[in-house]
């Protein structure tokens, strides 16, 4: 009989154990739960970039309206000893974002020119077919996302050519420049760390 009675009270224990244990964790498990909802919003920033020259369509661009006028020299031609300058108008006017350019310019593919016609940027010797870049930064206003880039040319009267080293070779022709201006956004930097 004594069996049965250790059997029951640790019975009656475990029972007793097991409603303690489930009144205490039962307490344990309460907390508060909110939540919230809400939404996130973003406008992305505007992008223009176009080009011009001379303040007309980009195709416009004429060298020989920069050339000598007068007696010695038909107006709108070029010539050896003429020089001028035309101008590339870059504008990103409404673009809520900084510009890199790049601009090129090479000679039509069917194009040949003197090697003594000679091109700058600025005080910069420029080579055709090569990259004349900068950042336009950004800014508000009208005109603030605008930049010029003027190229000078200049073609050299050869003073000591002589009848077999001249530029007769280039009289009556027609010639033609690609130009191509490419804008990329600035990459973002970070003002937080």
């Amino acid at each position: 009989m004594k069996e049965k009675s250790y059997v029951a009270r640790l019975g009656a224990l475990a029972l007793v154990l097991t409603l303690m244990t489930t009144c205490l964790t039962g307490g344990t498990l309460a907390k508060f739960v909110t939540e919230v909802e809400g939404t996130a919003t973003a406008t992305v920033a505007a992008w223009n970039f176009e080009a011009a020259g001379n303040g007309t369509e980009f195709t416009g661009i004429d060298m020989g309206r920069t050339a000598y006028e007068g007696d010695t020299i038909k107006d709108t031609v070029l010539a050896p000893g003429t020089k001028g300058s035309f101008d590339i108008v870059l504008d990103g006017s409404g673009s809520e974002v900084g510009i890199d350019y790049s601009v090129t310019i090479t000679a039509a593919s069917d194009v040949d020119l003197p090697d003594d016609l000679i091109f700058n940027v600025g005080d910069t010797t420029y080579n055709l077919g090569g990259d004349i870049t900068g950042t336009i930064n950004y800014a508000d206003g009208a005109d603030a996302m605008k930049k010029t880039i003027t190229v000078n040319w200049e073609w050299d009267y050869g003073s000591d050519d002589t009848a077999a080293l001249n530029d007769n070779d280039y009289a009556g022709k027609s010639w033609t420049l690609d130009i191509k201006a490419t804008g990329t956004q600035v990459e973002p930097t970070s003002t937080t760390a």
